[in-house]
């Protein structure tokens, strides 16, 4: 009986779906390449066999909007004969569009690009790879294209010559996941392929876990599953589907159980390297598989050590670079970073950033600076003979911590007017943790040739500001424990940058001078993790789905959620499970539970009731080839 309610290895999507995916594949070429495994792609190819382009301006090709890729390619499609590629220009990386407007396995148009650094470049590394195009994925592809291959890694010298790579690229928009998914169903992606994938921005957006009906028949209207519905006059779900997602993976204890996507890589018969690119890798704790894991965010180090020490072949990415998504903006970060690497040093400190209710680290720096800490910190700039440039702007949710006060926007020492190289011309710059702990700001100023000030408040906070992340700053401390700058209480920032040679002119500049071994070893250590094929003996994971008894009960569990009697005093006057959600600013991220975002954002899930699991569970385990 057991038996006949799993299902193993991969898994199915809803037929409907399934259907319409395939539906957009069919091509001859593609049914036939179905009918066999695919094959592998890793291996060194001999250097003669790439071109090296002279010019050194790189770009990036996966994170321009559709169609701005399509009208590149369709001005591209009347040179192209039987199926020849051709060439767009970009530079020391040279990329390659195929001729059509949807590529091979039916998401973006497929590319492909090379990236090789020297003359004498050793060996020139075939690779494929498939994109979940997201910001956070777009973050980490930045760091791994364009620092360790391309412009961004010639200009802060960390490439290595002896490596190239040869890069066959599938991108798949948010619309077009189910069709990478029916890719991996009909097996479709090659062994030893890089997966870049965000976890959070995956999870099953089913509303009310696909039980919408089912509670509607037992009385909870769509008003009360929707609050904040304002798509229209009518809660149809349009508004509910992804915050629901996002906030099970917030709430939820389990993140497997809410995630097919990631069941069926794991799943995957074929060795991947699974890119996961989160600011909430720290949460996700996964089986050992025959896989590669590469955890791509700063805060997810002890869950690394964690999966390492049970078998598993992992490493570890920073988060990347934030806000960098189009090929002009990759420029621009190159250009301001080269300037800021030749220009002179004339800040000791800065920082700008925004505060919010979930942001309790920002929130304690502000309470420190308006009470006394703009004074100290311009009085050791004074001492130094640098300037000082530190400022905070408010958002909302302040009224929370404190309704009278405090202001929540202070500035301390002078603005700059040049903000694209104040980074580069300061000593140190200041990280505070955000509604997550991760950020692009450690890498960003490392990569800027300015030492980060890490945030460690949350050893002396209870861990509210490290968000549900264990020890998130250790990564940084291994690497870069006598050059980077780690404080405990914003009150003990002033002493500690004094005890780590803000006023010592010889001391400060060695500390800077050994900012470019830390770059490099990050570039080097990730650039062999992305370049070394998994290494695990195969493995087989099997889904236990839900019975029907046990759905119901889960059903039961949300119909209870939903109507829970409303607080004395509610305040909302609405959905009574909204008003009886006790607000925390240990919770991670601002979009999931903070009450005063959701009139503009639609539905919110405070529970992992409101989100039912699509699997009962999910395990893997290691192929016996005794047998």
């Amino acid at each position: 009986v057991l038996a006949s309610r799993r299902q193993t290895g991969r898994e199915s999507l809803p037929l409907s779906t399934r259907e319409a995916a395939r539906a957009a594949l069919a091509t001859p070429s593609r049914r036939g390449a179905a009918a066999a495994m695919a094959d592998a792609t890793y291996g060194a190819s001999t250097p003669t066999e790439t071109e090296v382009v002279d010019d050194e301006r790189t770009t990036l090709i996966q994170k321009r909007r559709p169609r701005r890729l399509r009208r590149s390619v369709a001005a591209a499609a009347a040179l192209i004969l039987c199926g020849t590629a051709v060439k767009v220009k970009r530079g020391s990386i040279r990329e390659y569009r195929l001729g059509s407007d949807v590529g091979e396995l039916g998401e973006y148009p497929t590319a492909t690009w090379e990236a090789v650094n020297n003359d004498s470049v050793e060996k020139v590394y075939d690779l494929e790879e498939h994109i979940l195009v997201t910001t956070e994925v777009n973050n980490a592809y930045v760091f791994y294209k364009e620092l360790l291959f391309g412009r961004l890694g010639r200009a802060t010298g960390t490439l290595d010559p002896s490596k190239g790579v040869r890069v066959k690229s599938h991108a798949y928009a948010t619309s077009a996941w189910n069709t990478f998914q029916s890719n991996l169903d009909d097996k479709l992606v090659k062994a030893n392929s890089i997966v870049w994938v965000s976890v959070v921005n995956t999870m099953d957006t089913l509303v009310a876990g696909g039980m919408q009906k089912e509670l509607n028949a037992m009385g909870v209207a769509d008003e009360v599953i929707y609050w904040g519905c304002n798509s229209g006059e009518t809660c149809d779900g349009s508004d509910g589907e992804l915050l629901v997602g996002e906030c099970v993976y917030t709430y939820g204890d389990d993140v497997l159980l809410h995630n097919t996507l990631l069941r069926t890589l794991l799943s995957y018969e074929l060795p991947l390297t699974i890119v996961l690119a989160s600011d909430l890798d720290c949460k996700t704790r996964l089986p050992v598989t025959h896989h590669k894991i590469i955890y791509a965010g700063d805060s997810s180090q002890a869950q690394f050590d964690e999966y390492v020490s049970r078998g598993g072949d992992a490493a570890w990415f920073p988060f990347g670079y934030e806000g960098v998504v189009t090929d002009d903006e990759v420029d621009e970060l190159v250009e301001n970073v080269e300037a800021s690497l030749k220009a002179e040093k004339d800040t000791l400190l800065s920082y700008s950033g925004s505060v919010i209710y979930r942001k309790p680290s920002r929130v304690r720096l502000g309470e420190w600076a308006i009470s006394g800490g703009i004074e100290e910190m311009e009085q050791l700039a004074a001492r130094s003979g640098l300037k000082l440039d530190v400022e905070s702007y408010g958002m909302y949710g302040m009224d929370r911590v404190h309704p009278e006060g405090p202001e929540v926007t202070w500035t301390a020492g002078i603005t700059d007017e040049d903000s694209d190289t104040l980074q580069g011309r300061s000593y140190y710059v200041l990280s505070p943790a955000g509604d997550v702990w991760t950020s692009g700001r450690m890498i960003e100023a490392l990569t800027f040739g300015a030492i980060p000030v890490v945030d460690e408040t949350y050893k002396t906070d209870n861990g509210v500001s490290a968000k549900g992340c264990k020890d998130p700053a250790l990564r940084w401390r291994q690497v870069a424990a006598d050059t980077f700058v780690f404080v405990d209480d914003w009150p003990k920032l002033p002493e500690t940058l004094v005890a780590n040679d803000a006023l010592d002119v010889e001391k400060r500049a060695a500390r800077v001078a050994r900012l470019h071994g830390v770059l490099r070893r990050v570039a080097d250590d990730a650039r062999d993790a992305i370049l070394t094929p998994p290494k695990n003996a195969k493995t087989v994971c099997e889904t236990v789905p839900l019975f029907d008894d046990e759905l119901q009960q889960l059903v039961q569990q949300a119909y209870d959620y939903y109507t829970q009697p409303a607080p004395e005093g509610a305040p909302f006057g609405g959905m009574p499970w909204f008003d009886a959600f006790v607000e925390n600013p240990s919770l991670p991220t601002n979009t999931c539970g903070a009450k005063d975002l959701s009139a503009s954002n639609g539905a919110k899930c405070f529970d992992e009731a409101c989100a039912l699991p699509s699997a009962a569970s999910f395990d893997c385990k290691a192929v016996d080839t005794t047998v």
